[in-house]
C-alpha cells in the first residue's frame, strides 16, 4: 500500500466526484472494467505500470483502447499516469469498493483460510457474520497456507487470529516463558 493512506485519498476524490455528478456506480463500474483489463492482460500491465513508456503514449493508447470511459474517469487515470502511481491502481480501486460499501451500509469482512472455502462454508460464515455484526456485510475470502488450519478474519483495522499457527505460535511462547 502507497503510505499514508494515498490509495484511500485517489478513491475517495473519484468518489466524491462520483457523488457530485451522481455517478458513483457508473465510475467504479468503469474503474472496475479497466483494473480487470490490466490484471488480465500482462502485455498491458507491462506497457501501462512500466516505466519505459513515457505518460503521453499511456494517455494515448487508453484513449483509443478505452474511448468509451467516462471523462471523469479516463482524467482520473490521466491523474494516476501523470503522478506514476499505475501499479497501485488495483488498490485504490479496492478503497473506491469500500466507500461504496460504506454509503449502501455494507462492511467488508477479509477471510483468510489455509485452503479454498466451499460455497456452502462461505454463504454460511456470511451469514454468521450479519448476524454478529447486525449488517449486511461483503465476504472477501483468500487463501493463506501459513495458516495450517483454522481462519484468520479481518474487519476493518481489527484481524481475529483463530488459526492453528497462531494457537501453535501462543502455545510456544508460553512453554517458553514457564
Amino acid at each position: 500500500m502507497i503510505k499514508g493512506g494515498l490509495t484511500e485519498r485517489y478513491a475517495k476524490a473519484l468518489y466524491d466526484l462520483g457523488v457530485e455528478k451522481q455517478q458513483v456506480k457508473e465510475y467504479g463500474q468503469q474503474l472496475h472494467l479497466f483494473v480487470d483489463e490490466l490484471e488480465q492482460n500482462a502485455d498491458f500491465k507491462t506497457i501501462f505500470c512500466g516505466k519505459l513508456v513515457p505518460a503521453s503514449i499511456k494517455r494515448q493508447l487508453i484513449e483509443q483502447v478505452f474511448g468509451a470511459l467516462a471523462t471523469d474517469v479516463k482524467n482520473f487515470i490521466f491523474v494516476i499516469i501523470d503522478k506514476n502511481r499505475e501499479r497501485f491502481l488495483p488498490e485504490i480501486m479496492s478503497a473506491y469498493d469500500v466507500l461504496c460499501d460504506r454509503a449502501e451500509g455494507i462492511q467488508q469482512v477479509m477471510v483468510y483460510t489455509a485452503v479454498p472455502l466451499g460455497e456452502a462454508e462461505a454463504e454460511s460464515l456470511k451469514t454468521s457474520f450479519e448476524k454478529k455484526l447486525n449488517c449486511k456485510i461483503r465476504l472477501k475470502t483468500a487463501v493463506d497456507k501459513s495458516l495450517i488450519g483454522g481462519l484468520k478474519v479481518q474487519i476493518d483495522d481489527t484481524v481475529f487470529d483463530a488459526s492453528l499457527a497462531h494457537q501453535l505460535n501462543a502455545l510456544k511462547q508460553t512453554l517458553a516463558v514457564e
